[in-house]
């Protein structure tokens, strides 16, 4: 049996041989203990509430929700809790915006599970802003804007309909994704807006993930909310 003391693990991930071979890799290890499982942003958001953990990993992407939701929904309801991005965007503007988004470190899919480990380690004693060494440039890149003060002074609804804005989708088209009203879009981008001191839409969305990162400058609305 599972040492009860050992960090209590959530796994988040669409894929579920992905969940599932770390759920068996981690508990053989008898450091870690996987107490759950979500493959939605909607059952990772159950989880959060319910089920008491020490460690979060995710992907960036999670059906039911934009980017980095679940890092920003660990943060705001796990605070204690420690947040690691296992994702396939090999890009160093990915890794700087789940690091600003509150997570703990930034690692590949591919990484080995003997590279894994002590990542976590590290990270549940509290060690931050780890990522991948073969994102080596990372560690050379400015500090972006806005600082994650003002990303946690955005609601949860809000940093979803951000995450949609940086795909370079108009407000009808968020709305459509986010079951919302085009009026509630145009209010919530306009709360963002305000919160985070932008000057329009790319800006917003340049302050987060850098203007030459995972965001297309030229597919990003410019108009007014």
């Amino acid at each position: 049996m599972l040492d009860d003391e050992c960090p209590r693990v959530l796994l988040v991930d669409a894929a579920q041989l992905i969940t599932e071979g770390l759920r068996t890799s981690l508990n053989r290890t008898r450091t870690f203990r996987v107490v759950a499982i979500a493959h939605t942003a909607a059952q990772a958001q159950h989880h959060l509430r319910t089920t008491p953990v020490d460690i979060v990993i995710t992907d960036v992407d999670i059906p039911g929700a934009g980017p980095l939701r679940t890092v920003h929904d660990a943060t705001t309801r796990r605070p204690r809790a420690k947040v690691i991005v296992l994702s396939n965007r090999d890009s160093k503007h990915w890794a700087q915006a789940a690091l600003d988004a509150g997570a703990a470190a930034y690692l590949l899919k591919t990484t080995p599970l003997v590279e894994l480990l002590p990542v976590m380690l590290a990270v549940a004693h509290g060690a931050t802003a780890t990522v991948d060494a073969h994102l080596g440039e990372l560690a050379r890149l400015p500090s972006r804007l806005p600082p994650p003060a003002a990303l946690n002074r955005l609601s949860a609804r809000e940093f979803d309909v951000l995450a949609e804005v940086a795909k370079g989708l108009d407000n009808h088209r968020i709305a459509q994704r986010l079951f919302i009203s085009t009026d509630t879009v145009k209010s919530h981008v306009r709360a963002i807006l305000r919160k985070l001191g932008a000057r329009d839409r790319a800006h917003a969305v340049a302050m987060v993930l850098n203007e030459s990162g995972a965001v297309e400058p030229s597919g990003l609305p410019t108009t007014n909310p």
